[in-house]
C-alpha cells in the first residue's frame, strides 16, 4: 500500500502573504492544528499549454503553519517590550512564523515507511509533495527543486487506513489460528477449508511476533455463519479463537 492510496487530498491551505488573523480563523473554522503553506505555481515561459504537466497544477510547498506558531506569536507580543515588536500578532504574516516543512513523503512512499517516520519523529501529519524535475530518488531534494504539494497524510488516515485494510467496513467477522512456533501450517488449512467453502477472505494478518515469529493469524472472513468452517477447524485440529466470546475451540 502506498501513500497515495489513503493521504487526504481536498486540503484547506494559506500562503506566506495572508494574515495570522485569517489563518487563525481557519483553525477555528475546521478544527485543525495545522496548515500547509503554498503560493501557486507559475507556468514556465515558453511551454505549450499542451505540454504542461498535471504536477503544475499543484500549489508549490513553502512550509507548514501550527497552532503552536500561533501561540508563540501571541506570547512574543504580550511579552515584548521593544515598540518594534508591538504589531498586532494579527496583523503579521503567515511567512513570519511558519516553520519550514523538512519532512516529507511522496505519494509513492509506502505507507509503512510514512508510518515510521510519523512515529518514530512523533509527527502527527506529513506532507506528500511531487517533486519538479525528477522521480524521488530517497536523496534530500535540492533546495531549488520545486515541491508541489499533492496532499497530507495524518495519523488518521493511516488508522482508517489500516481499518479499511482489516475489512472493518465490510459484513464479515474474525477468527484467530494460533500458529506453533511461526508453523504456518494452520493458517494455510483454514485457508483452503475457506476456499472450499465458498468463503471469502477478506483480510489477514498474522501477529503479534515474538521473537520475529508470528504467534497467531487473524483471518477476516466475509461471512456471518462461520459454522461450517468451524467444525471442520475442529475436525482438523485446529486451534482458533472466534470473536464470539462465547464460541471457543480448543
Amino acid at each position: 500500500m502506498i501513500v497515495r492510496e489513503v493521504m487526504t487530498t481536498n486540503l484547506v491551505t494559506v500562503t506566506p502573504d495572508d494574515t495570522l488573523s485569517h489563518a487563525v480563523s481557519l483553525f477555528r473554522q475546521h478544527q485543525f492544528h495545522h496548515l500547509p503553506v503554498v503560493r501557486a505555481a507559475s507556468k514556465p515561459a515558453g511551454t505549450p499549454s499542451t505540454q504542461r504537466r498535471t504536477r503544475d497544477s499543484l500549489p508549490i510547498l513553502e512550509g507548514l503553519l501550527t497552532s503552536s506558531d500561533i501561540d508563540l506569536a501571541v506570547a512574543v507580543e504580550t511579552e515584548s517590550s521593544s515598540d518594534a515588536l508591538r504589531r498586532p500578532w494579527q496583523e503579521r504574516r503567515v511567512a513570519e512564523v511558519m516553520q519550514r516543512a523538512t519532512m516529507r513523503v511522496t505519494p509513492t512512499t509506502s505507507v509503512a515507511a510514512a508510518a515510521q517516520i510519523l512515529v518514530e519523529r512523533g509527527l502527527n501529519y506529513l506532507p506528500v509533495v511531487e517533486y519538479e524535475d525528477a522521480e524521488p530518488t530517497g536523496e534530500p531534494a535540492e533546495p531549488e527543486t520545486r515541491a508541489f504539494l499533492a496532499g497530507l497524510l495524518t495519523r488518521s488516515d493511516l488508522l482508517l487506513a489500516l481499518a479499511r485494510a482489516l475489512g472493518a467496513y465490510e459484513p464479515g467477522m474474525d477468527l484467530t489460528v494460533e500458529l506453533p512456533g511461526g508453523d504456518l501450517a494452520p493458517l494455510a488449512g483454514l485457508l483452503l477449508m475457506a476456499k472450499d467453502l465458498h468463503i471469502q477472505v477478506r483480510s489477514i494478518l498474522a501477529a503479534p511476533l515474538k521473537g520475529n515469529v508470528p504467534r497467531v493469524a487473524t483471518v477476516r472472513l466475509g461471512t456471518i455463519n462461520p459454522a461450517p468452517l468451524l467444525v471442520r477447524l475442529h475436525e482438523a485440529g485446529i486451534h482458533y479463537i472466534f470473536a464470539d466470546p462465547f464460541v471457543e475451540g480448543r
